[in-house]
């Protein structure tokens, strides 16, 4: 008997109005995940057995919004950042520049009032102080700020179904290939009941961790992640029959970089499932957080597979299965609002 569809996932097969953004989206990118570790307790009690078959209808299947791509060879996803990407680096860039924007504005007013300062040596002595915390603060805020722009657009994952092997980003633009059944994939949690599903890539002796990716979606809700898991394991594991009907439009990255359009689309999708009368005060959040998130996609270099990769992942023209931007629906805006079907 299958489950009860998780009370977060909707019928678009997204996780629903998800307002609050925490350091679950970005713990990877900042902080680095710990590698070169053994596997802790609590990663080997949640384990995610790639054979072992959950009991979710193909309805149930959550692609949360995350497909490149997807055909009979391969399932491409982004990131788990990807979708909270923006909000970082408007609270980077907006304490950063008040910091050391307020700092150098009393240093120019210091040095224009000089001349009838009485009190010289005590404003000198007060830069330096206020300096010892405005300036680290602000250069720290800019080193965050690097985690989304003059990066990575996104860190693309590639499930290729028809080699039974993992293809995934670096964080510094490098790829790493495992095969699937080898993966340790667990859940973990950090700051509460937020949680994630992890992928470790294991040395030899089975234990040590060496590299890690992270599937898409992120929530406090184990059920919801593992009608998530259920997705990509099914795909890897059955074949791709029925995927298609999970996904409502695959995001238009796989060969350019997105626009603002939807960029600021996106960013509403997070708010998928809440009462209409708010859409009118989410818009303004999604339209300011939308700004520093496409100056980092203008900013940052667009993920290529290699020739190598490419030449494993090759696909059929007339493959049934297969689906990616080039066929998303006419209104992407309709298919949020639910009020469009699939073509």
């Amino acid at each position: 008997m299958a489950r009860d569809l998780p009370d977060h996932v909707n019928g678009n097969g997204c996780l629903s109005t998800r307002i609050r953004i925490t350091i679950m989206d970005i713990y990877g990118l900042f902080p680095h995940f710990k590698l070169n570790r053994p596997l802790n307790e609590r990663e080997r009690a949640t384990q995610l057995d790639q054979k072992v078959r959950l009991d979710f209808e193909t309805d149930q299947l959550m692609p949360d919004l995350k497909v490149i791509e997807i055909n009979s060879h391969y399932l491409e996803t982004v990131d788990k950042y990807y979708s909270s990407k923006g909000y970082l680096s408007f609270i980077a860039s907006v304490i950063g520049f008040m910091m050391l924007g307020a700092y150098l504005k009393m240093i120019t007013s210091s040095i224009l009032t000089i001349s009838s300062n009485e009190n010289i040596l005590e404003e000198i002595l007060g830069l330096l102080v206020l300096g010892i915390i405005f300036v680290p603060t602000g250069i720290w805020m800019l080193f965050l700020l690097k985690k989304e722009w003059f990066a990575w657009t996104h860190y693309p994952i590639r499930f290729d179904r028809k080699n039974q092997l993992v293809h995934a980003h670096r964080h510094d633009g490098s790829v790493f290939s495992a095969r699937w059944d080898e993966i340790f994939f667990t859940t973990a949690a950090m700051y509460g009941s937020d949680c994630y599903i992890s992928g470790h890539v294991l040395a030899e002796d089975r234990v040590t961790i060496v590299d890690t990716f992270c599937l898409p979606a992120s929530h406090n809700s184990i059920p919801a992640l593992k009608a998530h898991w259920e997705f990509v394991r099914r795909y890897m594991e059955e074949g791709p029959e029925g995927m298609q009907s999970r996904i409502s439009f695959c995001l238009p990255i796989a060969e350019k970089k997105e626009s603002y359009g939807f960029s600021f689309f996106y960013l509403m999708t997070l708010y998928n499932g809440a009462p209409i009368l708010l859409l009118p005060f989410l818009a303004p959040l999604a339209f300011l957080f939308s700004i520093p998130r496409y100056i980092g996609i203008l900013t940052s270099r667009r993920p290529v597979w290699s020739d190598e990769i490419q030449a494993q992942c090759r696909t059929e023209k007339d493959d049934p299965y297969r689906l990616d931007a080039s066929m998303n629906p006419k209104s992407l805006w309709g298919t949020f609002f639910g009020k469009t079907q699939k073509p």
